[in-house]
């Protein structure tokens, strides 16, 4: 008897076992991690002068960019017209129009920012006393080549400086901001995980907003625009799709780039919707902004927030 319990006993305790480790390997086969914002190389640095290209169902290419992407991704490009991914290939793409949002007369759509005069006079005051944002860098290496001579400088990267020059511009209007420089080396797969302490921690503030600022790897003709007859860097916006509050986060997202099309048309180059989440599930008003390419100068990053700071303010303004 003594001998058939024990039996039982080493059967109990090897079910319970086989159930747990079986657990253990289903939860990790299927929890997503969270990509980087830009393509791996085998050893898992930053890719460089590489970049997907997607295009639509007719050959014409809609968007260059080096973050990643995958089938059922969404791109709203600069005129409105939201597309999805159908099909992946290498770095290249195929996209379908998914719909298309009717103009207002807020969104300047289709206006070309090259052919408006300059006009101070035209962008009203912008104030937003009594608001906060937190300002933080999930790759902290991202630089620009002209400037620096190097796409990547570990810690001590070029969106740093147009972090600050944001930061700098949105208090020049009365917005306090926490800027933080918390490193997250290396660029790889994990430095979401490590930011996510940084943004948990200004998210202790209460925050109206909080921005992780990147630089993106693309042709210079994809990101720069003469805004009001100044040469600027153009902004794109990214949204976490595998994010419970992804919704939240992109209507806040149309409402700056709406922002942007009435104060700056051309600055915005669009919101892009793909596979992760970068944090943006802690907080419904966090955004990843992509400001340039590692082949446009530091100088036309710095000059594209500024042009980001008044819209910021005016959004923080009316909410």
């Amino acid at each position: 008897m003594e001998t058939i319990n024990r039996r039982y006993i080493w059967l109990f305790f090897s079910i319970l076992l086989a159930i747990m480790v079986g657990a253990y390997i289903f939860n990790t086969i299927n929890t997503p991690s969270l990509p980087k914002p830009y393509a791996p190389q085998a050893d898992d640095s930053e890719q460089i002068n590489s970049y997907f290209v997607v295009k639509d169902t007719l050959g014409a290419t809609i968007l260059e960019t080096g973050f990643p992407v995958h089938v059922d991704d969404q791109y709203i490009n600069e005129h409105n017209v939201q597309y999805i991914v159908l099909k992946v290939d290498g770095l290249n793409a195929v996209a379908d129009i998914a719909s298309k949002k009717e103009a207002s007369d807020n969104n300047s759509v289709g206006v070309s920012a090259m052919n408006l005069p300059y006009s101070k006079s035209s962008i009203p005051a912008l104030s937003a006393p009594g608001t906060h944002v937190g300002i933080y860098h999930t790759h902290t290496d991202e630089s620009y080549v002209p400037t620096s001579g190097k796409a990547s400088q570990p810690g001590a990267g070029d969106v740093y400086t147009v972090g600050k020059v944001l930061g700098d511009a949105l208090q020049k209007s009365g917005v306090s901001v926490s800027h933080s420089t918390a490193a997250h080396d290396p660029h790889n797969i994990n430095a979401y995980h490590r930011s996510r302490k940084t943004v948990t921690q200004l998210l202790k503030e209460g925050p109206d907003a909080v921005f992780d600022i990147h630089r993106d790897s693309a042709p210079v003709s994809a990101y720069t625009a003469s805004i009001n007859g100044v040469a600027a860097s153009r902004i794109m916006i990214v949204i976490g799709r595998s994010n419970p509050k992804m919704k939240t986060n992109l209507q806040y997202a149309k409402r700056v780039k709406a922002e942007a099309d009435s104060l700056y048309p051309g600055l915005m180059r669009g919101i892009y919707m793909g596979r992760g989440s970068y944090n943006q599930d802690l907080y419904p008003t966090a955004l990843l902004f992509e400001v340039g390419t590692e082949s446009i100068s530091l100088e036309l990053a710095e000059r594209g927030v500024r042009l980001l700071s008044d819209v910021i303010t005016r959004v923080l303004a009316n909410s």
